[in-house]
């Protein structure tokens, strides 16, 4: 059992008072001669010379502005001293209750009849994991691999007794610097680390609120949709068997007429109710495919068998390219209907009368499907073709102004598209014509 014995403490170049940074040394090792150097490298009298030429070389490596530069006379030491590892382990077990904890620690290897400097290197660094550690020593039982080895943590140098007083501090305060940027990263880190969380709780609970908030909006928009849609079927049905005069005739031509507009008044708000749906639907995720094989020239030439009325009405020409060969899309057969619906809906709309509108299927060579919906009518720019992708948005101009509807067609298009693993794009000209593509992916094409 080894003597308890109190660590020798010298203070260097330090007041009571001082408000300076302080460079907290320890240094562990059993030969007078090698701790009359350790003294000399930090008394008083040393460390203001010593600055000087370490400010200097600091200065010519690093400028004048560098933070590693300190003042003349600014280099603040204190000097613990201890002959046995155990104590050196207890004298930073102490310095850490204190809080004042080591920056460098200088250690010998062989201290016998006590434990190696190796082994009270890795119990100090369990303790503080900041620690600097210095090797320092004449000769070694224990080879320079074993220890880097079994020192692997990266604050440890290893020197080669003897050592030049002036080196040593130079390096105790650089170490220090060293510490006390590592100390404020791993402050910022600790910061960043806490705000993020406390953001992450934050968003969380908004992504409750937002959640919920699209629940209970879907489910009004449903019940409001229900409300709304039974009397609107009432009303199509019985002003179209008035149109019809399915029960005899009406005695005066304008009522016909007037079954006719609310007719197609009730069909046009229905469409908008079910639009509304729909958007609604799909932004709340509650739209599943229902998947199947279908053609899709078939499908073009059935959203242009329901489109043909209104296109005779503004005298438009609708021109399908079919493919030359059959190809079938493994998709949800409605919805892929409803998209083209919308594309060529939207073409007849904002072509001029007389205008032709054309459609053409194409299969790329990577094996993708594209429906390319063109026509000559009064095309966009740029910014009005980003907000024609834009919910409840209409595009600014008189013609369009005019037209009836949401503006949900395209987003609509889009997010069904993205429910295939598809895109659609639009390539515009203001006063040229637009160019509508959508494209469905190799892996659902046959």
């Amino acid at each position: 059992m080894l003597p308890e014995r109190t660590p020798e403490m010298i203070t260097a170049n330090l007041t009571a008072d001082s408000g300076q940074d302080i460079c907290r040394v320890l240094v562990v090792d059993d030969e007078p001669a090698i701790l009359a150097d350790y003294r000399h490298a930090f008394l008083a009298a040393v460390p203001d010379e010593g600055a000087k030429v370490y400010s200097d070389l600091a200065a010519e490596l690093f400028g004048d502005s560098s933070e590693a530069v300190p003042a003349q006379g600014a280099i603040k030491f204190a000097l613990v001293i201890c002959s046995q590892g155990a104590e050196a382990i207890e004298a930073v077990r102490l310095a850490l209750a204190e809080q004042r904890p080591f920056s460098v620690a200088f250690i010998d290897v062989r201290m016998p009849p006590g434990i190696d400097g190796v082994t009270a290197a890795e119990r100090m660094h369990e303790l503080d994991q900041s620690l600097n550690t210095v090797i320092v020593t004449g000769y070694s039982d224990i080879p320079r691999k074993e220890i880097a080895t079994r020192l692997t943590y990266g604050n440890f140098l290893y020197f080669q007794k003897p050592f030049l007083a002036d080196e040593f501090m130079q390096l105790a305060w650089t170490l220090h610097i060293k510490r006390q940027r590592e100390l404020e990263y791993h402050a910022l880190n600790e910061n960043l680390r806490d705000e993020v969380e406390r953001r992450s709780v934050e968003i969380r609970v908004a992504l409750g609120k937002a959640l919920e908030g699209a629940r209970v909006k879907s489910s009004f928009l449903s019940n409001m949709s229900h409300e709304l849609r039974t009397p609107l079927n009432a009303i199509i049905g019985f002003s179209d068997i008035i149109q019809g005069q399915h029960f005899g005739p009406i005695g005066q031509a304008r009522y016909v007429d007037y079954a006719a507009d609310i007719n197609s008044s009730a069909q046009h708000l229905l469409n908008l109710i079910n639009d509304v749906l729909d958007f609604s639907k799909i932004e709340a995720g509650g739209v599943a495919l229902n998947e199947a094989i279908a053609d899709v020239d078939e499908m073009i030439a059935f959203a242009i068998r329901l489109l043909a009325v209104r296109a005779a009405q503004k005298d438009i020409e609708i021109r399908h390219a079919r493919l030359p060969q059959q190809a079938l899309l493994n998709c949800d057969e409605r919805r892929v209907k409803q998209v083209l619906l919308n594309l060529i809906l939207n073409a007849i709309k904002f072509s001029h009368a007389g205008a032709a509108v054309d459609i053409r299927s194409e299969l790329g060579a990577d094996g993708a499907l594209r429906v390319l919906v063109i026509d000559t009518g009064i095309g966009m720019t740029p910014r009005q073709a980003a907000l024609a992708l834009q919910p409840f948005t209409q595009i600014d101009g008189a013609f369009t102004r005019s037209q009836e509807g949401t503006g949900l067609g395209l987003p609509i298009s889009l997010a069904l598209m993205k429910l295939h693993e598809g895109e659609l794009a639009i390539a515009s000209e203001a006063g040229k014509g637009t160019v509508v593509t959508i494209s469905i992916p190799a892996a659902r094409v046959r």
